[in-house]
């Protein structure tokens, strides 16, 4: 054996001893938690089930607000909702904890280089050249799209009422209102006509569809592909890609060629139209892209983005924004269906306002609205727990004493590198020690001009604080788009975030139609990275809906 093949022989068993001790021993053995339901998959199947809400509610009720699992071949994860340790892992310490190196393949793999596949100082690049798209003045300028789009949902309803009530499927129509939104608002494209007999033919709307199933299947890679991927070479990675027997990898391969495919032909004639001055003379490019694009395209400070960095930005505002916001909506107009005094409350708020208001207006007119939209989002937050990974050794400090396996009193935790930590959302959201003895309750009447009336320990969380959309340098960008896009629906929009999407939606919606009788089939699933409604396996949230003569 020649000293070179020695030294390789003796790290590479060196890797493993370390990599053995680490699954036998650990110092987070005395962190309580529930057992493991296999040696070899600890409770991996029971924390990803989609159907697995008791176990997650068994975590945050059982063991304290942080949680040891226990991951593939016994390695120790962190569940956490702790509010000191939240702040310590997404604010304080941030650039210590930071996404997956498995997901930020995964990411560069599906969207290119880009916010979601980058970290520390590349993120935080990123992040700041997006970041102005994203401001207050620009959302406040996309109202009258999400108007018009909301008002087209409208017009996929009413047709089927014609002959009285009836139960439609609310999940089919929420579904091409949101990424007929996100399209819209995002990057200046129409995936839709939104037309009552006319399906969806758009072949980006079908593709960008498939994308989040096909991320999930190919999550199921992600212990494999840092290797891969940290060889320089993308004709490297489409060879392995190739060579892979499934027919489930290569149409992943297909459909993330033609999204980036049509992407890049989407920013090459927006660059065009930009460059000849087209669009400032037709409706002065309203869109995120185009916003982004001439912000990218005028920067004197170097702070600009490549075509393909574009086509990577563009790709994942569609993918963040469509179903995250689909269901946040979806959530929202099934907690209506169930809560008519909360539906009738809400639509004696919505009639007598104006039909259509601006961005002021729209803050002071409905605070009930905003009420509402916040506790769904609170109660019911669309993404699953959020993992980060800690870059070193280090200790995480925590508002309540921890009492160990061994019964020894812990006010911080020392944490070893590599470790998973899942920032569980849903529980800090509905964390009694946070939000009082009712924190499991639908209870809109706890939030006043923005703030929660029963918080008794402040969240570190980008909004209203909740955990909803994260906090700290990673927190979602368009956190105000995700919530204008659900009020637009019942009355019309608030502020152009996924509460002001979904509360549009609501006042367009709720001005016309009573909801009421949802299926009692309905169960919500973890598809993925969001929780969406099914009954009987099938995405679908059956309604019955009611013209109202007014």
């Amino acid at each position: 054996m020649t000293p070179t093949t020695l030294i390789c022989a003796l790290t590479l068993a060196l890797y493993l001893l370390r990599v053995l001790i680490r699954r036998v021993f650990s110092v987070l053995d005395n962190i309580p938690g529930p057992p493991r339901k296999s040696l070899l998959t600890g409770n991996i199947t029971q924390f990803h089930d989609p159907d697995g809400w008791e176990f997650h509610a068994d975590l945050a009720e059982s063991y304290g607000q942080v949680v040891k699992i226990y991951g593939l071949f016994g390695d120790r994860q962190l569940f956490v909702f702790d509010p000191v340790a939240l702040h310590t892992i997404l604010v304080k310490e941030r650039d210590t904890y930071e996404e997956e190196e498995q997901f930020m393949c995964l990411s560069g793999l599906i969207f290119g280089r880009g916010i979601f596949s980058t970290i520390r100082d590349e993120h935080r690049k990123y992040r700041k050249m997006m970041m102005p798209a994203f401001s207050t003045a620009n959302l406040r300028e996309m109202l009258p799209i999400f108007y018009q789009v909301a008002e087209r949902g409208y017009g996929l309803i009413a047709p089927n009422l014609l002959d009285g009530p009836h139960t439609l499927d609310f999940n089919s129509i929420i579904s091409r209102t949101s990424l007929e939104l996100i399209g819209r608002a995002g990057i200046g494209y129409s995936f839709d006509p939104m037309v009552h007999g006319q399906e969806q033919t758009d072949r980006y709307a079908q593709a960008f569809r498939a994308l989040m199933p096909t991320a999930f299947k190919l999550g199921l890679l992600l212990p494999f592909l840092p290797l891969v991927l940290k060889i320089p070479f993308p004709s490297f990675h489409r060879f392995m890609l190739n060579l892979i027997p499934s027919a489930t990898l290569h149409q992943a391969r297909d459909i993330i060629d033609f999204t980036n495919a049509t992407a890049a032909q989407l920013v090459s004639d927006r660059k065009a139209a930009i460059l000849n001055g087209e669009l400032d003379a037709n409706d002065n490019a309203k869109d995120l892209m185009s916003i982004l694009m001439k912000g990218s395209m005028s920067s004197g400070d170097g702070l600009h983005l490549t075509d393909n960095e574009m086509v990577a930005a563009i790709s994942m505002i569609l993918f963040a924004g469509t179903d995250t916001t689909s269901s946040a909506m979806n959530r929202m107009f099934h907690i209506l269906a169930l809560h008519p005094d909360v539906q009738d409350k809400l639509r004696a708020e919505i009639l007598a306002a104006p039909e259509h208001m601006d961005h002021e207006t729209l803050n002071s007119a409905l605070p009930y609205l905003d009420a509402v939209v916040r506790e769904v989002l609170r109660l019911y937050p669309p993404p699953g727990p959020m993992s980060r990974i800690a870059f070193e050794d280090t200790i995480i400090p925590v508002s309540t004493p921890i009492i160990g396996v061994d019964g020894t009193i812990m006010n911080t935790i020392t944490v070893p590198k590599g470790t998973p930590i899942h920032i569980a959302i849903s529980a800090a959201n509905q964390n009694k020690n946070v939000w009082g003895e009712d924190a499991l309750e639908f209870r809109p009447e706890r939030w006043t001009n923005g703030k929660a009336d029963s918080l008794t320990i402040k969240l570190c969380g980008v909004d209203g604080s909740t955990m909803t959309f994260l906090g700290g340098g990673r927190s979602c960008i368009g956190f105000k788009f995700a919530q204008l896009e659900m009020s637009g629906s019942l009355v019309h929009l608030r502020q152009l975030e996924l509460k002001y999407l979904a509360e549009i939606v609501v006042c367009v919606l709720l001005r016309a139609f009573k909801f009421s009788s949802p299926d009692p089939r309905i169960k919500w699933r973890m598809n993925g990275l969001v929780a969406a409604p099914n009954v009987d396996n099938q995405p679908k949230l059956p309604i019955l809906v009611e013209q109202l003569k007014t």
